[in-house]
């Protein structure tokens, strides 16, 4: 279900000349956390005049927080997989999943034996808050997820069931998986289970679906953009192919699988070798 929202009123902005946009996870957190020598040349990037994004699964309200730790102002965020974009506090653009389509795919999912012996399924809304299926899964299996996703920071005491026939739609629905060995088999009985929706691996344990992608929604993005701003875009996971499919300036995780690096321009051992890279270029022009 798509929906637009009109932010609060904004000053006039300068155009953007240069904007780096930057996937989350196994790119900005390493490990559950950022680097030091990341966080370091982002201020120096955002200093210079420049403009900074992230392009990732994860929810608006997390972007915001990493952002205030990072101690630097996002210009740009696509959040949910491609769900919202957003430029500074305005929303451009909502396309989020009629719950009901959710709840149907969780049930054949279940059915399936997928969850939770496999993997457990989870939504996040606008609080930034994570709804489990509690109940489905018991206390311990919950009590294991918490503590080997300890990232994702905020857990909701309200169980997925009660969020989904409380709310018309949501952002998009995620599945951890326990195992990583078990991911694309997971990826592959979703997408059988449940074509109607658009089924992503998005790490080694992730796979999640939502009513866009990231490419769908950069578009949206670039088509609001003022100028001509040189786009620059550095990921790792199998969702940011169509965004390396889509930009020419792109850099990848060394860390990241050859089938995906195999469709960015460049590769690379971190953010921050990306962005000296790019205030040396700056500074000789």
């Amino acid at each position: 279900m798509e929906r637009k929202e009109e932010g609060k009123t904004q000053k006039p902005q300068e155009p953007l000349k240069r904007l780096l946009l930057c996937d989350v996870d196994g790119t900005l957190l390493i490990d559950g956390s950022v680097r030091e020598e990341d966080a370091r040349c982002l201020q120096r990037w955002k200093e210079a005049g420049n403009g900074f994004g992230l392009v990732t699964g994860r929810g608006e309200a997390f972007c915001r927080e990493l952002c205030r730790e990072l101690g630097v102002e996002p210009d740009v965020l696509i959040t949910d997989n491609g769900a919202e974009v957003w430029m500074e506090n305005r929303c451009l653009h909502r396309e989020w999943l009629p719950a009901a389509q959710v709840a149907r795919a969780l049930e054949a999912l279940h059915s399936d034996g997928l969850w939770p012996s496999v993997c457990v399924p989870f939504v996040t809304m606008p609080d930034g808050a994570h709804r489990f299926a509690r109940r489905c899964m018991g206390e311990a299996a919950m009590v294991r997820v918490m503590e080997t996703q300890a990232h994702l920071r905020h857990f909701s005491d309200e169980d997925l069931e009660d969020l989904l026939e409380r709310v018309p739609d949501v952002p998009g629905v995620s599945l951890y998986v326990w195992k990583d060995r078990d991911t694309s088999q997971v990826l592959t009985k979703a997408r059988r289970q449940t074509p109607d929706l658009l089924w992503h691996q998005t790490s080694h344990d992730y796979v999640e679906a939502c009513a866009s992608d990231k490419a769908r929604a950069l578009h949206v993005l670039l088509g609001s953009l003022t100028g001509d701003a040189a786009v620059s875009y550095v990921g790792d996971g199998p969702n940011d192919i169509p965004v390396f499919d889509v930009l020419a300036d792109t850099w990848c995780m060394d860390t990241a699988p050859a089938s995906v690096r195999s469709h960015a321009a460049n590769v690379t051992p971190g953010v921050s070798q990306v962005i000296e890279r790019k205030l040396e270029y700056v500074e000789k022009a």
